[in-house]
């Protein structure tokens, strides 16, 4: 697939630098598309999807510091398994109706469980998402954040509680 996508960039340095890229933060995309959908082919296609979106875009990629590049790849990924998650929930075959039907709570749960999430705070959801989706320490969240390691344990502890509050006056099960 690495070749198909090289194929698509005009210059050797662009070519060089998309590999490299590809090669440093491919799994961890695979990663947060895999915590999203749940499926291994739904996250290799968000995955593919979200190097596309890379390719079209990749003048952009000089203008982002090296240190926010994983956050804005990660941010592309995570945007493509949600539509992914969109559109398997509003497409069904007719064969699949029985299956779907098993796991439509799920997913709608899962849906506006996403929508809930996002309605936190920007200071408690960005530390929630970055610990929780994508899987970062207090420290790389620290650093990206310039905030330190304690503030980001207070953010993911006080996010936590006040994501349980949500949940709880939505009425989730916990």
């Amino acid at each position: 697939m690495l070749s198909f996508y090289l194929a698509t960039l005009e210059s050797g340095g662009d070519r060089k630098m998309f590999a490299e890229i590809y090669q440093r933060y491919h799994v961890k995309m695979e990663r947060t598309a895999m915590n999203i959908l749940r499926d291994q082919s739904e996250a290799e296609d968000a995955v593919q999807n979200a190097f596309m979106q890379v390719i079209r875009h990749f003048e952009k990629i000089y203008e982002i510091p090296c240190e926010a590049l994983p956050f804005w790849l990660i941010s592309i990924v995570k945007n493509e398994a949600l539509m992914i998650l969109r559109k398997r929930k509003r497409t069904v075959q007719l064969e699949d109706w029985q299956a779907v039907s098993e796991r439509a709570a799920d997913v709608s749960d899962y849906a506006a469980l996403v929508e809930l999430f996002g309605s936190l705070p920007d200071t408690y959801r960005e530390v929630l998402e970055m610990k929780v989706l994508l899987g970062y320490t207090d420290r790389e969240i620290a650093a990206h954040l310039d905030i330190t390691e304690t503030a980001v344990s207070t953010r993911a502890s006080r996010g936590r509680q006040l994501l349980r509050e949500i949940l709880e006056k939505e009425g989730f099960q916990l």
